[in-house]
């Protein structure tokens, strides 16, 4: 594995018109994509959020058959500690970030992954090692 693909990069097939440079780069690094369990529950809670309807039923069928090809990181005591030191020391910085992103980044660190982010902003303060799918 070389990449922690985000969710904003993993869920551009399903876009009306997805950017075909961030889907081609999906299609060529699939061996070495893998995702954090943050990221499950983001893709999940944005399909759980829509109104039923075809939309709503053509992402629950996307993620069912997408996730179990995935590799999915685990979220564990080296990933935890991780995230707690990450955090410290943004704050004795005199930084932050969101907790999502900061859980994502330290998994990202532990598994010395680069994470594959169509904002890079988000993760910027953590000093995690960046892609994006746009130029890559």
């Amino acid at each position: 594995m070389k990449y922690l693909v985000d969710a904003n990069v993993l869920s551009e097939p399903t876009k009306p018109a997805p950017d075909p440079r961030v889907v081609a780069w999906l299609r060529a690094n699939e061996p070495e994509i893998a995702v954090d369990p943050v990221i499950l529950g983001e893709l999940r809670f944005g399909i759980l959020i829509l109104p039923k309807g075809r939309k709503r039923a053509a992402l629950e069928h996307w993620f069912d058959q997408g996730a179990t090809l995935l590799h999915w990181l685990p979220w564990d005591a080296d990933t935890g500690l991780r995230w707690a030191q990450l955090l410290a020391s943004l704050r004795a910085a005199g930084r932050s970030m969101p907790i999502k992103d900061s859980m994502i980044a330290a998994s990202a660190l532990v598994h010395g992954l680069a994470v594959v982010t169509r904002n890079r902003a988000d993760f910027v303060t953590a000093r995690v090692p960046m892609v994006d799918a746009l130029v890559a």
